[in-house]
C-alpha cells in the first residue's frame, strides 16, 4: 500500500478545484439560498482507496456432523489489499430546512497494485511459527460500493447544525490471484511452488452494515462549509467465498459483528451553484463465524474464522446544487 501517494494526489484534486472555484468567482458564493422547499445537489468524483481485507481461520474446528475440537488461531491467513482508485457518483436531497437524504455509489477504476499475502501455521506444537507463505498477483477486481442515509437536523444556529440519522452501506470485493510463490519460512518440505501464469483462487467478500448515524455542519465562511459524521453499525452482516482452483477447494463463511465510519469534508463553493469538495473517510469492520470447507463439491470441515477491513480514503468530487 502506498499512503504517501494517495495523499498526494488527493491533496493537489482538493487544492486544483479549490484554486480554480477562488478564481471563477469567490464574490458570488454570498448569493442568498434558495427558498424551495426541496433543493438537491449532485456530483462527481475520484476517490483514492487504501487499507485491506483480512480474513483468519483455525480453531474451534471439525468435520461436519464430527466432534469439534479446540485448539490454536489462526491457522490460516489470507490478506487481501484494497489500494486502488474509486470513481463516485453522490446526491443529496433536502426537505426544508431539517431533512436530508443522501446517497453514493462507487467503483473501482483500477486494480490493486500490491499482491495477496497468504500464511499458515501448521505445527501445533508451535503455533507461533510460520510455516507456510505465499503471494499472488491480483489478475482481476471488481468493487462496489454504495451508501444511502437520511438524516434530520436537531440543532441549528447561523454557523453550524447537528444532525442525526440512519443508513445502510453495502460493499462488495471480488478478486481473481495468481501465485508468483511460495515457500517455507520455517524449512518445512513440500512447500516450495511457483506460478505459472495461471488462475489460482478467486476471492469475494460482501458486508452489509445497517447503520445509526451522527454529525454536523460548520459555516466557516459564506462559501466554505465543513462537516464531520460519525456512524456505528452493531449489526454488520458479512459473507466470503473462497475458491483455491488448483485443490478444487471451496469456502463459504457466515459472519457476523460491527463496524466504524468516519467522514470529515470541505465544501467550496463557487459561481453560486457549483462546488468543489474534498475529504476523509475511514472505515474499520470487524466479524467473526464460521466457515465451511467442501473438496471437489463435497462439505467436509467447519472451522471458526475472523475478519476485518481497515479501509482509509481520500476523495475528490465537483458538483452542481439546484
Amino acid at each position: 500500500m502506498h499512503p504517501p501517494a494517495l495523499l498526494t494526489a488527493s491533496s493537489l484534486c482538493f487544492l486544483t478545484g479549490f484554486v480554480a472555484a477562488g478564481i471563477t468567482s469567490a464574490a458570488a458564493a454570498t448569493n442568498p439560498p434558495s427558498s424551495s422547499f426541496i433543493t438537491a445537489d449532485i456530483a462527481l468524483g475520484a476517490e483514492l482507496l487504501t487499507g485491506d481485507t483480512t480474513y483468519s481461520i483455525g480453531y474451534p474446528a471439525g468435520s461436519i456432523g464430527g466432534v469439534v475440537e479446540e485448539g490454536y488461531f489462526p491457522v490460516s491467513e489470507l490478506e487481501w489489499p484494497l489500494d486502488v482508485t474509486l470513481g463516485r457518483i453522490n446526491a443529496n436531497v433536502r426537505l426544508g430546512s431539517s431533512i436530508r437524504l443522501s446517497g453514493t455509489l462507487k467503483k473501482n477504476l483500477s486494480d490493486p497494485g500490491d499482491n495477496m499475502i497468504d500464511k499458515d501455521w501448521i505445527t501445533s506444537y508451535d503455533p507461533s511459527q510460520l510455516d507456510v507463505y505465499s503471494e499472488s498477483e491480483i489478475a482481476d477486481f471488481d468493487a462496489l460500493i454504495w451508501d444511502i442515509n437520511g438524516s434530520w437536523n436537531f440543532l441549528s444556529a447561523p454557523l453550524f447544525m447537528l444532525y442525526g440519522g440512519v443508513g445502510y452501506q453495502y460493499q462488495d470485493f471480488d478478486y481473481t490471484g495468481k501465485l508468483l510463490h511460495q515457500y517455507s519460512p520455517s524449512g518445512r518440505p513440500g512447500f516450495e511452488a511457483s506460478g505459472d501464469g495461471s488462475n489460482g483462487i478467486t476471492y469475494e467478500m460482501t458486508y452489509k452494515m445497517p447503520y445509526f448515524l451522527i454529525g454536523g455542519d460548520f459555516q466557516v465562511i459564506p462559501a466554505l462549509k465543513i462537516t464531520g459524521s460519525l456512524a456505528y453499525s452493531p449489526w454488520v452482516d458479512a459473507s466470503d467465498t473462497d475458491h483455491h482452483l488448483l485443490r478444487d477447494k471451496t469456502t463459504v463463511s457466515d459472519l457476523e459483528g460491527d463496524a466504524y465510519m468516519l467522514n470529515a469534508s470541505a465544501m467550496y463553493t463557487f459561481a453560486g451553484s457549483w462546488f468543489v469538495q474534498g475529504g476523509l473517510n475511514y472505515v474499520k469492520i470487524d466479524v467473526d463465524g464460521t466457515q465451511i470447507q467442501s473438496f471437489q463439491g463435497i462439505p467436509r470441515n467447519v472451522v471458526h474464522q475472523e475478519a476485518e477491513s481497515r479501509q482509509t480514503s481520500l476523495f475528490c468530487n465537483i458538483g452542481y446544487t439546484f
